[in-house]
């Protein structure tokens, strides 16, 4: 028998008083358990919802669904990974790779023929300064968002992200102290080396603060696209 809106429902309501609120670890474990319950309501149709459900959870031993929702938590988490290489891989197979291209011609042009208040910035002073902009923008994205998506495991899991971000930002402080406005040259010198590293990480770093919430979005989708089996 299929189960109907309400009782998925509720089943959803006895999952989260399990202790598993995130509603993407809900919908997967949801889509566990209601096999289960509706073959048990199928060859018994006077049990309980509440009865059925207790049954099955009783089928996965003392820690119920502790085991399940652990597997599914890593999936979760595999798969927000995963969309983050296909995004990033599919980034610079694209026409999108132009934009961080413009975007790193005009941060050379102003290095090269502008001194903002007198000072002399290298590119990857100004290149720094654009991934700060980009990280403050991502943030206050996140503070907008974070009360409709705090309870899925994939915005949790993107959270992880600003933490990379906060090492390659590190990475970025620590690097240009060997960077006194370089002259960019091909020269293979140790400065030379430093400044191209630098440009590099400040550059994946960029892309990133731009990808991550695209990354979200999608892990977001897979669970809407089980909510629309069991809501439609």
């Amino acid at each position: 028998m299929k189960l109907s809106p309400s009782q998925i429902t509720t089943l959803k309501k006895l999952i989260s008083y399990k202790g598993y609120p995130e509603i993407d670890l809900q919908y997967e474990i949801l889509d566990h358990v209601a096999c289960k319950v509706e073959v048990l309501l199928e060859k018994n149709p006077e049990m309980a919802l509440d009865d059925a459900f207790r049954k099955v959870h009783g089928e996965f031993g003392i820690f119920g669904f502790s085991d399940l929702a652990e597997s599914y938590t890593k999936s979760i988490e595999r798969r927000y990974r995963r969309f983050f290489w296909e995004e990033f891989v599919q980034f610079f197979t694209s026409f999108r790779i132009i934009y961080p291209a413009a975007v790193g011609f005009i941060l050379y042009w102003l290095s090269v023929n502008t001194r903002p208040f007198g000072y002399e910035l290298s590119l990857p002073v100004l290149g720094m300064v654009f991934f700060l902009a980009g990280l403050v923008g991502m943030f206050i994205h996140y503070r907008k968002i974070s009360k409709k998506l705090k309870n899925y495991v994939a915005f949790k899991s993107s959270l992880n992200a600003f933490v990379i971000l906060n090492t390659l930002l590190q990475f970025n402080i620590y690097g240009m102290g060997f960077l006194e406005n370089p002259n960019y040259s091909l020269e293979f010198t140790f400065q030379s080396i430093s400044t191209y590293l630098t440009l590099i990480v400040v550059f994946l770093s960029f892309i990133s603060v731009f990808l991550i919430p695209k990354v979200l979005n999608r892990s977001i989708a897979e669970t809407r696209k089980l909510q629309a089996i069991y809501e439609g």
